[in-house]
Formats: C-alpha cells, sequence, structure tokens
C-alpha cells in the first residue's frame, strides 16, 4: 500500500502534467486563431494590393492617352505630319513608354499582392500546425503518464514501498547495467566506446 506521502506525490504530479497540456493546448488554439485572423488579413491585402494596381494602371493608362493626344493636337498645330518622321516617332515613343509604365505598375502591383499571398500561406500553416499540436495532445493522457511515472519511480509500483524522499528511479537503476555492459566490451576486444 502507498504512503500518502507517495499518493499525494502521484496526484500532484498527474494534476501538474495535466494542467501543463491544458494550457498548451489552450495557448496553440489561441495561437491557430490568430494565426488564422492574420490569413484572413493578408488575403485582404493581396486583393487590396491587386485593385490598386488596376485603378493605377488605368490612371496611367489615362495620363499617355491624354499627353498623346495633346502632342497629336499641338503637331498637328504647327502643321507636321503626324503619319510619318520625327512628330510620328515621337507619339509612337510615347505610346512605347505608356504602355512600359502601366506595365511596370501592373508589375508591381502583382509583386505586391503575390507577398500577401506568401504571408497568407504561411500564417495558414501556422494555424494548421498550431491546432494540429493542440488537437494531438492529450491531457488526461499527459496526467495519466506522469501519475504513473511518479508511481513507478517513488518504488511503489516494485512493491517497495519506498518513500519518494528515498526512492530511485527506473533511469537511476539502469545505471547499475553499465559496468557489466563495459566489462563484457572489454573481453570482445571493444573499447569504452564501442570501437574496436
Amino acid at each position: 500500500m502507498c504512503e500518502p506521502t507517495t499518493i499525494a506525490f502521484i496526484a500532484l504530479a498527474a494534476f501538474g502534467a495535466y494542467s501543463s497540456a491544458e494550457a498548451q493546448n489552450a495557448s496553440d488554439e489561441y495561437q491557430a486563431d490568430v494565426a488564422r485572423n492574420n490569413e484572413t488579413t493578408a488575403q485582404w491585402q493581396a486583393e487590396d494590393a491587386e485593385r490598386r494596381g488596376n485603378e493605377a494602371k488605368a490612371a496611367t493608362r489615362r495620363k499617355y492617352a491624354a499627353l498623346e493626344g495633346t502632342q497629336r493636337a499641338t503637331l498637328s498645330a504647327r502643321g507636321l505630319d503626324i503619319s510619318d518622321g520625327s512628330a510620328n516617332a515621337l507619339l509612337q515613343d510615347t505610346s512605347f513608354f505608356g504602355e512600359y509604365d502601366q506595365n511596370t505598375v501592373r508589375a508591381n502591383a502583382a509583386r505586391e499582392a503575390w507577398g500577401y499571398k506568401v504571408q497568407a500561406g504561411n500564417f495558414g500553416n501556422e494555424a494548421g500546425f498550431r491546432q494540429a499540436s493542440a488537437d494531438g495532445r492529450s491531457p488526461i493522457l499527459s496526467g495519466a503518464m506522469a501519475g504513473a511515472s511518479a508511481y513507478l519511480g517513488s518504488g511503489a509500483g516494485r512493491g517497495g514501498g519506498s518513500t519518494v524522499a528515498g526512492s530511485n528511479s527506473l533511469l537511476t537503476d539502469s545505471t547499475a547495467v553499465n559496468p557489466k555492459w563495459y566489462g563484457s566490451n572489454v573481453r570482445l576486444g571493444y573499447n569504452a566506446g564501442g570501437y574496436p
């Protein structure tokens, strides 16, 4: 029969492990919720970057269309033929750089959106990991294992009936194997490291 102090020690060890696992589960579930919220925010930011990119591209297109219109009117008012020569080259350059700037604006917005999408994916992965960690941890099993370990460590499980203060655990009892192992290896020609 176990002494009252041994029973108290076993109960405290089991309760401590149970409480610790419960607290870790609560922490992991909270962190999973935070990561899911961050994932949603990053998705919104990606959508916003794409929307702003489309708006900026349209504004750039309008700006260059207005510039080209002004150039056409100015060149025509001066009596230049805008279908040929340097006047046409000027309009072609304006058109080219207008397209170039629109593509730059679109590419920058796409890169910004991609960065937010990557963040959203990372937050989603973190949420999944945290939730799986919380789902895979059993406070009851943790408490039972700690109680069993305390029970066996107290000597009560081996019929020793020793008190907690004077008990040896399974790990400290296993050190008695080392001299026997070492002695057999030396006789077989192996050194203490187990290598010839």
